[in-house]
């Protein structure tokens, strides 16, 4: 059923009231004191969109596919993702967006979208490829785009960023780049001993030097791990970045905690970033999951796509961190990459009913063997969370219960 009401304390416009909300066919249509609906125990807040996610599938599916991740995010109170191109095989080519888009119509928990690739095979054509595929789907950006990668044919320089910035001018689709300069990362582990926080800054400004003019204010800035890079982009008004809760929480110092399994990309720094967190735009996971034995071997990601908002909620009940956090998960993600436009992004009438309740009582310790992911294990394995009780996708119901009824974002639906 995507019609009906409910009745609580609801976030709204950066408030909480206590009024109802009533939906009908997906979409918010009334939200009032008058709006009588069945009462929900909790904060009622928008669902999160996670901008950025492996999910993996393809010749990946043992520690992840598009069907568990997108079950891991809508039991986190995720109602919509965007995937990463760097699978395997990568999404370099319409026809493997095309086939991928496919994969994930077949069972899908939460809403997804998906990124495209750019490459130094691929970049004469992007604009073309970008066309053809927004025929028929949202693409909200390209990238996460590589300035250091284990494969070389994924990695492009500054040169190739620049024309690639030119070649989408106008289009609408952001540039989503992994900030980290391959001239000064080398292989090893922990991997914080050899990616330095340099890295990060020489390839942020590297970035805003040659891209800034080109894209037209449409650049962002994938997990920004150093305070030093928080700095530079200080004065950028025009460009958005995001952070990580292991980047917000972790540091060097977690390392006797996670021993072979402090690997991630960019690195945990000294500090970790809580305390800037007003300086940043969006909250986003970057799930990647490996299995355990992958991570002894050195692979690079925290799995956290079920894990994210559950933390931040436990960070606000405990006063650690202001309401505003809901807004860095929610409506900032929605209208930095155009997500707004369709519906998403915060509770007001006309939007889609993605609805995230929380009880703020309903404590609890992380466990690795109650998530949905097929990784095996979390980063955040005994950390105090608050999960939802409720999660409504356009109304629907889909938590609790295990109800399939995400959807891929088509361009007929986005006025892009």
């Amino acid at each position: 059923m995507s019609d009906g009401s409910i009745y609580g304390k609801i976030y709204c416009r950066g408030s909480i009231v206590e009024a109802g909300i009533e939906f009908e066919d997906g979409r918010i249509k009334r939200i009032g004191k008058n709006v009588r609906g069945r009462r929900v125990r909790g904060l009622i807040l928008p669902a999160a969109i996670d901008v950025h996610v492996h999910f993996r599938d393809f010749e990946e599916r043992h520690k992840e596919t598009i069907e568990s991740g997108s079950l891991s995010a809508i039991h986190g109170g995720v109602c919509l993702v965007v995937d990463q191109p760097n699978c395997k095989p990568a999404i370099t080519r319409p026809e493997v967006y095309f086939e991928r888009v496919e994969r994930a119509k077949k069972k899908l928990y939460c809403d997804y979208s998906l990124n495209f690739a750019l490459t130094r095979e691929n970049l004469p054509k992007i604009g073309d490829y970008i066309e053809q595929v927004s025929e028929r789907y949202f693409v909200p950006a390209v990238g996460e785009i590589f300035l250091e990668h284990s494969s070389p044919e994924m990695q492009v320089d500054y040169s190739d960023l620049e024309r690639a910035c030119h070649a989408l001018e106008g289009t609408g689709v952001l540039m989503s780049v992994h900030a980290e300069d391959a001239s000064l990362c080398k292989p090893g582990t922990p991997n914080f001993l050899y990616r330095p926080e340099e890295a990060e800054v020489v390839a942020v400004k590297r970035t805003l030097e040659v891209a800034g003019n080109g894209v037209g204010g449409k650049l962002h800035i994938c997990h920004v791990s150093s305070g030093k890079t928080l700095d530079v982009l200080r004065m950028c008004k025009t460009v958005t970045c995001e952070v990580t809760p292991h980047h917000m929480l972790f540091s060097v110092k977690d390392y006797d905690r996670l021993k072979e399994f402090v690997n991630v990309n960019p690195p945990l720094r000294e500090k970790p970033l809580l305390e800037r967190l007003n300086e940043v735009d969006i909250i986003a996971s970057d799930h990647a999951p490996h299995t355990p034995d992958e991570k002894r071997d050195g692979a690079p990601g925290f799995p956290g796509v079920e894990t994210m908002y559950p933390v931040i909620v436990h960070l606000i009940a405990e006063g650690v961190l202001g309401t505003g956090a809901v807004e860095k998960l929610t409506s900032s993600p929605a209208k930095a990459f155009g997500f707004d436009r369709l519906g998403y992004g915060w509770i007001e009438e006309g939007m889609f009913a993605n609805l995230a309740v929380f009880d703020l009582s309903e404590e609890v310790r992380i466990s690795a063997s109650s998530l949905h992911s097929l990784c095996g294990w979390t980063p955040y394995e005994g950390f105090k969370a608050i999960f939802p009780s409720e999660v409504y996708l356009r109304g629907e119901r889909v938590v609790p219960g295990e109800v399939a009824a995400g959807r891929v974002l088509r361009s007929d639906v986005c006025g892009r």
